[in-house]
């Protein structure tokens, strides 16, 4: 477990908010990119492990504008979404979004995840449920 009390209380603090974290006006300052439709920014909750993989950085595209789902963008929101995801993923970027619904989908504003992993796999990791700490070597 590296991080995971520090993040996961941040998590909840956020969740008693009224307002859309990524909505917030203040969210636009991390932006590692921007344009018109969509920006960037370092995950907030940041993950230790994709695929049995070290991640070394995890990004979001967000739209601008507030969202659920793909289907409500415009043609020109989805375009600048998958030239940002074509462009990152042809940097080794692995692309995850969770569905309109689903239980683990921490904010009601569609986003759209880029984890970039080591290629080196740990040599053991244990997973126990509920706290939900991870071991790892």
């Amino acid at each position: 477990m590296y991080h995971y009390r520090k993040t996961y209380l941040k998590y909840k603090s956020r969740q008693n908010k009224k307002i859309c974290p990524f909505c917030a006006e203040d969210r636009l300052e991390k932006a590692v990119y921007q344009d018109d439709y969509v920006y960037i920014v370092p995950n907030l909750t940041k993950y230790d492990l994709w695929e049995l993989h070290d991640v070394t950085e995890h990004l979001l595209i967000i739209p601008k504008r507030h969202v659920e789902a793909l289907k409500e963008l415009t043609t020109e929101e989805k375009l600048a979404i998958i030239n940002q995801v074509a462009d990152f993923e042809s940097k080794g970027y692995s692309v995850y979004a969770r569905g309109v619904g689903f239980v683990k989908r921490s904010v009601k504003h569609q986003h759209t995840h880029l984890i970039k992993v080591s290629n080196k796999e740990p040599n053991i990791a244990l997973f126990l449920n509920k706290p939900r700490y991870l071991f790892k070597k």
